[in-house]
């Protein structure tokens, strides 16, 4: 008789069954499909050639670069955008480019900027006319934060441009001294507080349309290893050859190749566009732009002490880029999206057709979820409610964070990236986030009255509540794949992980595979935090804060509160938490907002 038993421990559970759910064979098969992109992906990994180098040598004096940097810093050490302080500096910078024999031009307007308020702005343009009306633009911001630890911010670049105008001053006049292309040098306001100068400029002007690259110079004098920076306000990248190019004339100079944002960087910020230099500004309006500079991303403020032999390697490494550029024969570059790696460069259809294709698996073995879980009858609707109730606290939190940005707990402004030194990181208004989160709290209490397990859930429960979790993170993966692929890099950790979380078993396994499907997020905040050389708490803050000045759009933003709700749900069944909505009862029972509306009657 003891033999006739059957023996079920140790025995593997057959697929399909409710403790053996994911057809994880149809899973696994599924990613051959991602196999052929990941092969163009590698196979479109290539050198990239430079632009030829003129056979004049770089003219760029780093000694009276250092004195005009110098001289800016000690007569109007405070140039917050709108100050008496900063129309001094316009105003010195003007007299001394015409003093070089070179006219200027004044932009004025008017802006809304997070931290200041309405403030008048000033960019200064300086145009050196060329052969062709095709224009290579050279843009360096003159203000600053206004605090001592600011006072030397960018005063580097803005000699470094003053110092490449000389060249071009009109002291020996005849044709052959003309460029091949008009050259147009910009200083520009508010550059410390999210580029607003060079969005102006990228935005307004003439000379704009017609240009075929943009070099930006930011903190030329640190004695950190020189960089190249890259990103933008949308999913692009400049053009390979310029990027390059500028490697390889900065290399020249100084004898350090310079660095560039590493590969989940890159990713990350061609995720969710984010660049604070005013490169990206351009970007986002298809011009190819890089900026050069020195010190580590991090960096939030320019270096008060120059250091002459760094500023005169990349002034003239900047002037034999231009010399290069204006030498060109062809047209504007282009600004595909490319990841660029050491020394050479990817195809960005590629990467993002891997990410794309990367979400076939998942969605084959959703689908296969929810057909056995129709076939079987497992009670979905209490745990669509159970989703239901979580997304309506998630887009309730969004709410908040709206009321916040209208009552002056988050900012508001132009669609600029703010500073690591904003007051929201700086100093932060407690008080009023705290009763902003106090008000969140009894949000989530009147929800969780419904979402509390009433008894120990039974598998079939727990199956559905996993299964109605993973498909609102499938839908938000869709949604970005058809829109955002780039974006998918904060998905994807969350598909695979949630999809083969254990419903039975140990605790902390189920716990530590939910926490691998944040990954996404965890890396996206870490890289943020370094490079803004901030807290995480303030890193979360800053990005908040993007969304309510307009920089993050407000699609992105309802897709992170899709997501959120999703994982919260995923969350509940990974901490043992999860109940089926009203302890899964048929029909639920009327909630608080219904009670009240009753009681309004």
């Amino acid at each position: 008789m003891e033999a006739a038993r059957l023996r079920t421990r140790g025995r593997r559970l057959r697929r399909g069954t409710v403790e053996r759910p994911l057809n994880s064979r149809l899973v696994r098969v599924a990613f051959l499909v991602v196999a052929p992109a990941a092969v163009a992906f590698l196979f479109s990994i290539s050198t990239t050639g430079t632009l030829p180098r003129s056979p004049l040598a770089p003219i760029f004096d780093g000694g009276a670069a250092a004195t005009l940097a110098s001289t800016l810093s000690v007569e109007y050490p405070a140039r917050v955008p709108g100050s008496e302080g900063a129309d001094g500096a316009a105003r010195w910078y003007a007299e001394t480019m015409r003093s070089l024999g070179l006219t200027t031009e004044e932009d004025v307007w008017s802006e809304k900027l997070a931290d200041l308020g309405r403030v008048d702005l000033r960019n200064v343009v300086t145009v050196v006319p060329g052969r062709s009306e095709d224009a290579i633009i050279t843009v360096a911001h003159r203000d600053n934060a206004g605090t001592e630890r600011t006072f030397g911010d960018n005063a580097s670049g803005t000699a470094a441009l003053i110092e490449l105008a000389r060249a071009f001053a009109p002291q020996k006049p005849g044709p052959d001294l003309l460029p091949q292309h008009t050259l147009v040098f910009v200083s520009t306001d508010a550059g410390a507080y999210g580029g607003a100068g060079a969005e102006r400029f990228a935005a307004s002007s003439p000379f704009a349309e017609r240009a075929i690259a943009v070099v930006v110079l930011d903190g030329l004098g640190e004695r950190r290893r020189p960089r190249i920076a890259i990103a933008g306000d949308e999913p692009v990248s400049p053009a390979r050859t310029l990027v390059r190019t500028a490697a390889a004339r900065v290399e020249e100079q100084s004898g350090i190749a310079p660095s560039l944002p590493n590969i989940p960087t890159q990713l990350l910020d061609l995720g969710v566009p984010f660049a604070r230099g005013e490169q990206g500004r351009f970007l986002g309006h298809g011009i190819a732009a890089v900026t050069l500079g020195t010190g580590g991303p991090h960096n939030p403020v320019g270096d008060p002490a120059v250091r002459v032999q760094r500023l005169g390697q990349l002034g003239r490494a900047t002037e034999a880029l231009l010399d290069s550029l204006d030498a060109s024969a062809g047209g504007a570059f282009r600004t595909h999206d490319t990841i660029f790696f050491a020394d050479r460069a990817a195809s960005g259809w590629t990467a993002r057709l891997v990410l794309v294709l990367a979400v076939v698996p998942f969605a084959l073995g959703l689908a296969d979820l929810i057909v056995r879980a129709r076939r079987r009858r497992l009670p979905l609707a209490p745990a669509l409610r159970a989703q239901r109730a979580r997304l309506g606290v998630a887009l309730f939190g969004g709410a908040l964070v709206w009321l916040g940005a209208h009552t002056g707990v988050f900012p508001t402004g132009a669609a600029l990236p703010m500073p690591p030194y904003a007051d929201l990181v700086t100093f932060p208004p407690v008080g009023r986030l705290l009763l902003l989160a106090g008000f969140f709290v009894v949000g989530w209490l009147v929800a969780r009255g419904r979402l509390v397990p009433v008894t120990s859930p039974s598998p079939a429960d727990r199956l559905a509540g996993l299964i109605v979790g993973l498909a609102l993170v499938g839908v938000v993966a869709i949604a970005l794949a058809l829109t955002k692929p780039y974006a998918l890099v904060f998905v994807l950790p969350s598909l695979y992980a949630w999809l083969w979380l254990p419903l039975e078993g140990r605790a902390v396994l189920r716990v530590g595979m939910f926490f691998l499907g944040l990954a996404g997020p965890i890396i996206g905040l870490a890289l943020l935090r370094e490079e803004l050389g901030i807290s995480p708490i303030d890193a979360a803050l800053y990005a908040v804060a993007l969304v309510t000045v307009g920089y993050v759009p407000v699609g992105s933003a309802l897709a992170a509160l899709v997501w959120v709700a999703g994982a919260a749900q995923v969350g509940a069944l990974a901490f043992g938490r999860y109940g089926p909505y009203a302890g899964g009862a048929e029909p639920p029972p009327p909630g608080p907002l219904r009670r009240a509306v009753r009681r309004g009657r």
